[in-house]
């Protein structure tokens, strides 16, 4: 069985006011700007990976962070690692740990896992441009809108049939309300929110489970804030040349290889990775 394990970044909220000026002529992407486009940009990511694989990753990763941390079931989070309180409080006092041993921790071997395991462990994801978003901010949240465009993407997977397990979003992992209850309405068409496709959906189910005893979810909560991270800083480069032509984010860049590419082309734009409203023409470059 396929599984994919899909987490969000950045508020699911309107937070920034919707004003053609903003299009026209959008903030400078400074320091000082950058809660705007922080607050800007909403992304839903996930990542296939084969349940067997699933199974002796998990062993792996376990391992490792016994060896680490001194405890396998430490939960690796993005905001954590990138805030210098927090990663602290939760890896550096908790477990005595120099900032060198994390860091060697997070480049040779977190990210090293996508990086060996490209074809097995395959990125689709949607960034949301909320400036370009008027009307829908009375009917649909940023988080309807990006699970539609998502689950319209899988349809495109080899793997499309597949169990989706979305990182919790409620105070019960079993909650049928709020963001939970709005996604399972989506994907079982309860409500059709503007998809693309007709008919049901082939994934298998949805399902909601902690990012705390999941390592898989824990890398997709790591995809997701990269992938958010590559827009506000570099959301407003021309996107119509090769990535080796581009400034990206170093970590975004190494996940570069793990995006769903349709093999009919070259690009992952629409497949592995699509902005909402205008696509991006990200190309793989050899």
């Amino acid at each position: 069985m396929n599984l994919f394990f899909i987490d969000d970044s950045g508020s699911k909220q309107w937070d920034t006011p919707h004003a053609e000026s903003f299009i026209v002529k959008p903030p400078a992407r400074t320091e000082q700007n950058r809660k705007y486009w922080e607050s800007n940009y909403f992304v839903l990511a996930g990542i296939h990976v084969d349940s067997r694989l699933v199974a002796k990753l998990n062993q792996e990763i376990r391992q490792k962070k016994k060896e680490v941390f001194g405890n396998g079931q430490v939960e690796i989070k993005s905001y954590y690692l990138r805030n210098p309180e927090a990663r602290k409080r939760q890896y550096l006092r908790k477990y005595d740990l120099t900032p060198k041993d994390l860091k060697s921790f997070v480049d040779t071997f977190w990210y090293k896992l996508l990086e060996d395991n490209k074809e097995n462990i395959q990125i689709q994801a949607v960034v949301l441009d909320k400036r370009y978003y008027s009307e829908q901010r009375h009917r649909h949240s940023p988080l309807d809108i990006a699970t539609v465009a998502l689950l319209d993407r899988i349809e495109k997977h080899p793997k499309k049939q597949c169990r989706i397990i979305f990182d919790q979003m409620e105070s019960s992992i079993r909650s049928t309300k709020g963001d939970q209850g709005r996604i399972l309405q989506i994907a079982d068409k309860s409500i059709n929110l503007d998809s693309r496709r007709d008919g049901s959906y082939s994934h298998i189910d949805v399902k909601f489970g902690k990012s705390s005893s999941s390592n898989f979810l824990q890398l997709a909560d790591i995809v997701a804030y990269n992938i958010r991270r590559q827009f506000v800083d570099f959301g407003d480069q021309q996107t119509t040349k090769p990535l080796r032509f581009l400034k990206y984010y170093p970590y975004f860049e190494r996940m570069m290889d793990n995006f769903y590419c349709n093999s009919k082309n070259s690009g992952i734009q629409g497949d592995g990775l699509v902005k909402l409203p205008n696509p991006p023409k990200f190309i793989k470059s050899n």
